[in-house]
């Protein structure tokens, strides 16, 4: 078992130094409160829970007490516990390195659900953390199945970039008590070599997903990254490139949404050529379902 992981079941000894918060991730299965009148007929109704695992400065929400002002999937766990889905969306550290943010998804995962398999979809570096959680033995008993969305299998050419510009503030950070790891481990080099560590799970279903818009579809906040990025590394959703994001598993069809729209933010307009992000994660989960994974009784198209 590798240093540092967690055993996926109770009956295993948890490693030392194990924290279980219990603010920082959010839960919560279809009721009556939360379903909708009618519930959306394309999005699937998996058996086992989906764990939703955010990248690079990512949170579970952001609010004033009970008031939620944005979260990092907005929308989308709503959209899924809609059609009956438990969802999970884990919180871990927002900079820190892939394998310290792999124990976290772990942990997050265990307290959640002690004793069940579940589905990791991961956005951007949220896939790599799910992938490091994979090399453990004991954790690819429990994951039936991983998609990763716009994760920087290897690495970008951004990460290189601010390293290069700005790594005297990765040492002050460093420092101040702050693990900057994160930033550290999508440069190329060592998201490359991570690459190779660890390779694909022969027995669980793996999909990756690329973001390819076209540059009139590129959110403000991105245009000139994507403009870069599109001289350097080609195709790409802003910040990482579609030869990166699709090394990984068995690709599927690019999104026409970039980083950020990925997550449902800046969401399109009606004449965009992107589609409502809740239906490309519906999307995700028809293909599980296809594969077998789909709730007893469900109808499979």
């Amino acid at each position: 078992m590798p240093d540092g992981l967690y055993y996926p079941y109770r009956d295993g000894p948890l490693r030392s130094g194990t924290m279980m918060a219990n603010h920082d991730c959010s839960v919560a299965s279809a009721s009556p409160r939360n379903l909708r009148e009618s519930p959306l007929p394309m999005v699937a109704r998996l058996q086992a829970p989906i764990v939703l695992a955010h990248g690079l400065f990512g949170f579970s929400r952001i609010g004033l007490g009970p008031l939620t002002l944005t979260t990092y999937f907005r929308g989308i766990p709503d959209e899924l516990r809609a059609a009956g889905n438990r969802v999970l969306v884990t919180r871990v550290h927002p900079i820190a390195g892939v394998e310290f943010r792999a124990r976290r998804l772990g942990d997050r995962i265990l307290r959640a659900f002690p004793e069940e398999p579940v589905h990791i979809i991961g956005h951007s570096m949220g896939g790599l953390d799910a992938r490091r959680l994979l090399a453990d033995p004991l954790w690819r008993k429990r994951v039936l199945s991983l998609i990763t969305i716009g994760t920087p299998h290897l690495g970008t050419y951004l990460a290189d970039f601010a390293k290069l510009r700005v790594g005297r503030v990765y040492r002050l950070l460093d420092l101040m008590g702050l693990d900057p790891r994160g930033f550290l481990d999508i440069t190329r080099r060592s998201a490359r070599r991570f690459h190779r560590l660890h390779d694909q799970p022969l027995d669980i279903p793996c999909f990756s997903l690329a973001g390819d818009p076209p540059s009139t579809e590129v959110t403000w906040p991105l245009q000139r990254l994507h403009a870069m990025l599109s001289e350097l590394e080609g195709p790409n959703d802003g910040l990482v490139s579609v030869a990166s994001a699709q090394a990984f598993g068995t690709a599927l069809p690019s999104w026409p949404a970039d980083h950020l729209r990925q997550m449902n933010w800046m969401t399109p307009t009606p004449d965009s050529i992107c589609p409502p992000v809740p239906d490309l994660y519906a999307q995700v989960l028809d293909k599980l379902a296809a594969l077998g994974f789909a709730s007893a009784g469900q109808n499979v198209a």
